[in-house]
């Protein structure tokens, strides 16, 4: 649940791959349902999306970060 300070900004795949410079095959690699630890996603249908700055997310960066 946000609250009212909380705002994501909402991304494709595409543009994930482009903030953090890999490959759109890669975002899409790490999304899906076979993959070890997926990146969180927004389904909506068919559609991917990806929520910046959430707390989901961040966790999921600070994982592989050393």
């Amino acid at each position: 649940m946000l609250t009212d300070n909380q705002s994501f900004e909402v991304l494709d795949a595409s543009e994930l791959a482009k903030r953090w410079r890999v490959p759109v095959s890669w975002v899409r690699e790490h999304t899906r349902d076979r993959a070890s630890d997926p990146i969180p996603t927004v389904r909506l249908g068919r559609y991917v999306r990806f929520e910046w700055n959430s707390p989901a997310l961040l966790k999921w960066w600070g994982n592989r970060r050393k």
